[in-house]
C-alpha cells in the first residue's frame, strides 16, 4: 500500500487487489464528502461521453467498518498508470516541441468538451448575476483573513517593482468596462455539472505519445459556475504547482514600516531548477504576462469565450487564495526578509496577472 496523498481532506492510498491497483480514496472529514463526490463522477461520467471515457469507473464506495479510519467514507476506483501533466513539466518528460503538441493536442479537447456542456434553464432570465455572485462571495472571505485586511485597503502594491493596483479596483474596472457589459446583457452559461478542476495534477496521460489521458478527482463543492472555469484551473496549474511544492519565497521589507505613505512591496523568487522553471513558462506565461503576444490558445477562442474564460481564471484565483490561506507567516531564518506564505502567494502572482487583463479590457475599449 502506498500513500499517494495525505491532507486534513483526505488519505489517498494505492492498493493492490486481485493483480490490480486501485485507488483508495478516504474522507478524513464527512463521510457526505465522499458521497457527494461519488455522485458528481456519476454524474458527470453519463453526461457525456468524453466524461464516460476520461473518468476512471468507482468500484465500490461506502463507510468503513472497522480499524483506524471506521465510518470514515471511502471510494475504489481504477488506477490510472501514467504521468501526471504536472510531472511532465517537472521531470522535463518530452522535448519542447513534444510538450506543446501534447498541450495544444489536450486543451483542444478540454475546450471542445466545455463547449458541450449544457447550460441551466433559466426561462430566458440572464445568467450573469449567478456569475457575478462567486465573486463577491470569494472576495468577502479574502476581507474577512487578517493577514489580507491591511493590504486590500491600499489602493497599490508595488510587485517586484511594479506599481500595481489593488484587486478590488482591478475588478471595479474590470465588470464595468464595455466588454465585460455587453458579455453581461446575453450571458447564459451557467451549469450545474462539470469537472471544475483541470489542473495539471489530475490529468494522466495514459500513452507514451501523449495523445490518450484520463481525467480524476472533480471538484464537487461547487454548485453552478462557468464550465470554462474547468480551463481556468488548467491554466492555474503553474502557480499551484509552484505554491504545492514550496518552490518560492517572497520578500518584504515592510514588515515594521517608518514610512505608512509609500506602498507595501514585495518581490517574488522562485526555487525551481532553471530547467523546470522555463518548461512551466513555455507553456503558460503568455496567459498571465503577455496579452498582446500571440497565443495559440486564445486562437481557439472567440471573444466570448476569451472573457468567459479570464473572468473564471479571476474567480479560479480568489478560490485559490482562499483555499490556501495561511494565518502565519514562515520566515525562512530568524533574521531575514524572505518568507513564504501559500496564499499570500497566489495573492501577489494574481494581481500582476489582474493588473495586465485589466489594462487590455481598457485599451480594447
Amino acid at each position: 500500500m502506498d500513500i499517494l496523498k495525505n491532507s486534513e481532506k483526505y488519505t489517498v492510498f494505492k492498493v493492490a487487489r486481485n493483480k490490480k491497483f486501485l485507488i483508495l480514496k478516504i474522507s478524513n472529514r464527512s463521510p457526505k464528502k465522499i458521497s457527494r463526490e461519488v455522485n458528481h463522477i456519476r454524474k458527470l461520467k453519463n453526461s457525456s461521453k468524453f466524461f464516460y471515457k476520461k473518468i476512471p469507473p468507482i468500484i465500490k464506495h461506502g463507510k468503513i467498518e472497522k480499524g483506524i479510519n471506521k465510518n470514515k467514507g471511502f471510494y475504489e476506483m481504477a488506477f490510472v498508470n501514467g504521468p501526471t501533466l504536472s510531472d511532465i513539466f517537472k521531470n522535463s518528460i518530452y522535448g519542447k516541441n513534444k510538450r506543446s503538441r501534447v498541450f495544444e493536442n489536450l486543451s483542444s479537447s478540454l475546450v471542445q468538451e466545455i463547449r458541450n456542456a449544457k447550460f441551466l434553464n433559466q426561462k430566458g432570465k440572464n445568467s450573469f448575476k449567478i456569475f457575478k455572485s462567486l465573486f463577491d462571495i470569494e472576495y468577502k472571505k479574502i476581507i474577512e483573513k487578517d493577514i489580507f485586511k491591511n493590504l486590500l485597503k491600499r489602493k497599490n502594491i508595488l510587485i517586484n517593482n511594479y506599481y500595481l493596483l489593488n484587486i478590488s479596483f482591478c475588478l471595479k474596472k474590470i465588470f464595468n468596462s464595455k466588454k465585460i457589459k455587453h458579455l453581461s446583457k446575453n450571458y447564459s452559461y451557467i451549469c450545474k455539472n462539470n469537472h471544475w478542476n483541470f489542473h495539471g495534477g489530475n490529468i494522466i496521460f495514459t500513452s507514451k505519445n501523449g495523445k490518450n489521458f484520463s481525467i480524476i478527482d472533480p471538484d464537487s463543492s461547487w454548485k453552478y459556475n462557468d464550465p470554462f472555469f474547468s480551463i481556468a484551473r488548467l491554466i492555474y496549474t503553474f502557480p499551484h504547482d509552484t505554491m504545492e511544492y514550496d518552490k518560492y519565497y517572497l520578500k518584504s521589507e515592510d514588515f515594521i514600516r517608518k514610512n505608512r505613505s509609500k506602498p507595501i512591496s514585495f518581490r517574488i523568487n522562485y526555487n525551481w531548477n532553471k530547467k523546470v522553471l522555463k518548461n512551466y513558462e513555455d507553456i503558460f506565461k503568455n496567459f498571465f504576462n503577455n496579452f498582446q503576444k500571440k497565443n495559440p490558445f486564445y486562437k481557439k477562442l472567440n471573444e466570448t469565450e476569451f472573457l468567459r474564460f479570464n473572468l473564471s481564471l479571476i474567480l479560479c484565483f480568489l478560490r485559490g487564495i482562499n483555499a490556501n490561506h495561511q494565518p502565519k507567516i514562515y520566515f525562512l531564518k530568524k533574521k531575514s526578509h524572505n518568507f513564504q506564505n501559500k496564499g499570500l502567494y497566489i495573492y501577489l502572482f494574481f494581481l500582476i496577472y489582474l493588473n495586465k487583463f485589466t489594462k487590455k479590457l481598457n485599451n480594447d475599449g
